[in-house]
């Protein structure tokens, strides 16, 4: 507050007075907040610059991801740095992944799957952000257009742990009993294509023989495959 002040110290005493240029001065810029951005004007505009300040919130959130509801990085119950600088990794890359999950689950998670309509409700990124129509039917109904359950991401993804790896048992082959994979339901299938992923395609797998075990081998060019048993 001293700024906002004249302050003269004497031999006899101390006066003060306020500094009513100055008080004037940042009365004008009251409720006014600035960003700045190195980058060029080409580059970004002031609408962007506001949005990627507002998006800072999606930072905030995923480090609360980490440490508290669902990853927490702490405590660490390994020693050394490699391993503790590995932990950590492996939680930032999950918490990655998630992210990416969640902006293609949208349309089936109580999350807004329509930025648009969204960014339509007001003028200027500066405004509060608003919710869109789809996303205040979709929160009120619990359903989605197609008439799915929404779901928050936990529970999506304990929904998604349940298809299942059957043990089929054959007279001519007893040895090698071959595997077939649970059909999924219409929610596990729509999360499935928004993930862009086909389970009949992407994984492959194989039965060693009862006492081998099972071991999975991933088709070429699968980027990504799980397995789940019942």
């Amino acid at each position: 507050m001293e700024k906002h002040f004249r302050i003269e110290v004497r031999d006899d005493g101390v006066s003060w007075s306020r500094n009513r240029d100055r008080i004037a001065a940042e009365a004008r810029l009251d409720g006014i907040y600035v960003v700045r951005t190195s980058l060029g004007a080409g580059d970004i505009g002031a609408d962007r610059a506001v949005e990627a300040c507002k998006a800072l919130s999606r930072v905030e959130r995923a480090f609360r991801t980490m440490k508290t509801s669902r990853l927490e990085v702490r405590p660490v119950f390994v020693y050394g740095e490699e391993r503790v600088r590995a932990h950590v990794f492996l939680c930032m890359l999950a918490c990655h992944v998630e992210w990416h999950m969640r902006r293609s689950l949208a349309p089936i998670l109580f999350e807004d799957d329509d930025p648009a309509g969204a960014a339509a409700k007001r003028a200027t990124p500066v405004e509060t952000a608003e919710v869109s129509d789809r996303a205040k039917a979709k929160a009120k109904s619990k359903k989605t257009a197609d008439g799915l359950p929404v779901h928050g991401m936990p529970t999506l993804l304990a929904d998604l742990a349940t298809p299942a790896l059957n043990e089929v048992e054959l007279p001519a082959i007893p040895d090698r009993p071959p595997a077939i994979a649970s059909r999924p339901t219409k929610l596990q299938a729509r999360a499935f294509d928004l993930l862009g992923i086909d389970p009949s395609k992407t994984v492959a797998m194989q039965l060693a023989g009862r006492k081998g075990g099972i071991r999975a081998i991933p088709p070429a060019n699968a980027g990504v495959f799980f397995i789940s048993f019942a």
